[in-house]
């Protein structure tokens, strides 16, 4: 049996071998304690933390999901008939040594423990085929920058009182070395490299919906009218409407239920879901969420306050946020407090 914890949130063991973590949020720009991860933000479709766990699903008998009390209360649309516990703590990581701690009578013939802070391929069978012939309590990903959130740990290894995940523990891990694709997305910028990258085909992340044409990928329920231009690579999400005279262009991605307005140019942008686009704009290098515009070549965010130009796009969603994930997190996963 394999066990699964996952956890979301910037917060590191403080030990300097986590990587950066404060840039990892879209910027705050409007109310709110904090910017959402951006592993919590819709990409081709579907959030980075969705697509981890569809994929530990197809191998994990059960997972945990951890997330700090200070954190964002949702993260992403998770329906699943297999079982997942959402459990909130003091501090995610706090919550989530907890439970390895009494994973060790679990019968669990290992764990794989993932603080999500960015995009990794990486296959699960070869990584727990090489735990087990290196023989150690803990197993961890590395890739040519350095070390990655990712361990696999055998439960009866666990000594009682010592967090095994820890480097301040003693205990050297087996180095795994990941050779597929990682995206740390330590900022806006890397969220569009990995729009781009999986709209090329560079990493194993693939647009939701079905491509229509060569390149450009169509969701459930989206309008493109007959006079609007879409130009591959790009992605055109579920409910979203692009009208006349408009033109999506250079790996372009407009996520669900956005709107963009006649004559309008996005080029080489993100449309972040639930957003509006205003007549005869041209918008390029940036991403847009509500009335939220970041300027990548910049570095400057701008909050529009005239709804005709930008705005949140109030599109009803069964089961989702309409709101501006920069304020208030992206889903309507309900996360408990652990006990």
């Amino acid at each position: 049996m394999l066990n699964a914890i996952v956890i979301v949130g910037p917060e590191s063991q403080g030990d300097g071998r986590c990587g950066e973590t404060a840039a990892k949020t879209l910027p705050k720009v409007t109310s709110g304690p904090q910017g959402t991860p951006l592993v919590c933000v819709e990409v081709l479709g579907c959030s980075v933390i969705e697509r981890l766990i569809a994929k530990l699903r197809r191998g994990v008998e059960k997972i945990s999901v951890y997330r700090g009390i200070s954190e964002p209360p949702s993260c992403a649309d998770i329906h699943s008939a297999s079982p997942i516990e959402f459990c909130s703590a003091e501090t995610a990581w706090g919550g989530a040594a907890q439970r390895l701690a009494t994973c060790k009578d679990s019968g669990a013939e290992a764990i794989v423990v993932i603080r999500i802070t960015g995009y990794v391929d990486f296959d699960l069978k070869d990584a727990l085929q090489f735990h087990r012939e290196q023989g150690q309590a803990v197993t961890r990903a590395f890739d040519d920058e350095g070390p990655l959130d990712l361990w696999i740990v055998d439960p009866a290894g666990i000594s009682e009182g010592i967090d095994i995940l820890s480097t301040r523990s003693g205990a050297e891990p087996a180095r795994y070395f990941v050779r597929g694709y990682v995206n740390r997305l330590r900022n806006p910028r890397d969220l569009r490299r990995l729009v781009v990258d999986g709209l090329t085909s560079r990493c194993g992340l693939r647009p939701q919906g079905t491509e229509s044409r060569p390149g450009i990928w169509m969701d459930e329920g989206a309008q493109v009218h007959r006079d609007a231009r879409i130009v591959a690579p790009a992605y055109i999400g579920r409910g979203t409407r692009i009208a006349e005279q408009s033109l999506i262009t250079r790996c372009s991605n407009i996520e669900s239920n956005s709107q963009v307005d006649y004559g309008t140019v996005v080029e080489d942008s993100s449309v972040l879901s639930n957003s509006y686009v205003g007549i005869g704009l041209d918008v390029a290098h940036s991403i847009v969420d509500g009335n939220n515009l970041l300027n990548l070549e910049r570095g400057v965010t701008l909050e529009i306050a005239d709804p005709c130009v930008f705005r949140q796009n109030r599109v009803p969603r069964q089961g989702r946020n309409v709101q501006s994930p920069i304020s208030s997190g992206v889903g309507s996963v309900q996360f408990v407090q652990a006990e």
